[in-house]
């Protein structure tokens, strides 16, 4: 049984922010990670603040994880298969290990719903598929633009890209006709085309972009490709202690980023709010110096 102040669940941007912040309020706290942060799977990103040039994801982790080693910071590498609590202390239980603290921070993300496609992971590695125009769709513009998506969320990232000046394509996998007439008039007046026709096969080009092979034989080529299917929260650890969970898998906090069990923060893509590096940085370190606060 480890005794600490704190413990976080998730070793992405969340998670070492709040391992820096508390470390640096010199509390005994502890990251435990098993290493399937969205962020790693960014080619790179220029929307990271201090990187105008970007930086890939992989070299962000590792910048911040040197960054809290740097002040003593604790990261475990393992899986928290269970968190349970027995009276005012919290119990993650992590392989064979049960780790023990008043406080929880959990960082574990969320996970992109792929769509039914082979060819993704080639195409992904070279930045011709991505899954955040947010992020990076300053870097898509004048450019042609594919989103797949279904129904109404579909329908607006395809007018959100359309706004950076690109001719878009909405492969809507057939759903198109759900949505209502005065949604689909925006595509429209965006000059956004709509594809009904499902995609089966991505084939990447480094040099010349990718092309989409759809079921009927079809074959559309494209600058950029953004899936739009949606996100899994991984909220279950706190769901299991009776935590309020959003419609769409995140779970609802204060502002100080507790959920609605006392003494369990959420911070990063789990918790309400917009999923970036950024924000997820800046709920961190709200949790944790609310947190430090209430420490003795």
């Amino acid at each position: 049984m480890h005794e600490l102040e704190c413990i976080i669940v998730g070793g992405g941007p969340a998670g070492l922010m709040a391992a820096v912040y508390l470390a640096r309020y010199k509390r005994r706290a502890v990251v435990i990670d098993e290493g399937a942060s969205r962020a790693a799977m960014i080619p790179k990103s220029r929307n990271v603040l201090g990187f105008p040039d970007g930086i890939a994801g992989q070299d962000l982790l590792e910048r911040m994880r040197e960054h809290a080693a740097k002040f003593g910071a604790a990261v475990q590498t393992a899986r928290v298969d269970g968190l349970a609590r027995q009276g005012d202390v919290f119990e993650a239980r992590a392989g064979a290990t049960t780790f023990r603290a008043p406080f929880v921070i959990l960082a574990t993300g969320a996970r992109d719903v792929e769509p039914e496609v082979t060819g993704l992971a080639e195409s992904l590695q070279t930045g011709h598929v991505r899954y955040c125009p947010v992020c990076d769709g300053y870097e898509t513009q004048g450019r042609r633009v594919a989103v797949i998506g279904r129904d109404l969320h579909g329908l607006r990232e395809s007018a959100f890209v359309a706004g950076f000046d690109n001719e878009v394509t909405w492969l809507s996998l057939g759903t198109h006709g759900r949505c209502e007439e005065k949604e689909l008039e925006r595509l429209r007046a965006a000059k956004v085309t709509i594809v009904e026709q499902e995609p089966r096969h991505v084939h990447c080009d480094p040099k010349d972009g990718i092309e989409v092979e759809m079921k009927d034989g079809t074959r559309l080529r494209f600058d950029v490709l953004y899936p739009a299917l949606g996100l899994e929260h991984r909220s279950g650890l706190a769901a299991a202690l009776g935590a309020q969970v959003e419609a769409d898998g995140q779970l609802v906090v204060t502002d100080h980023f507790e959920t609605t069990v006392p003494g369990l923060f959420a911070a990063g893509d789990v918790a309400s709010g917009l999923n970036q590096i950024n924000v997820a940085a800046g709920q961190a370190a709200i949790a944790a110096t609310e947190i430090h606060n209430r420490l003795p």
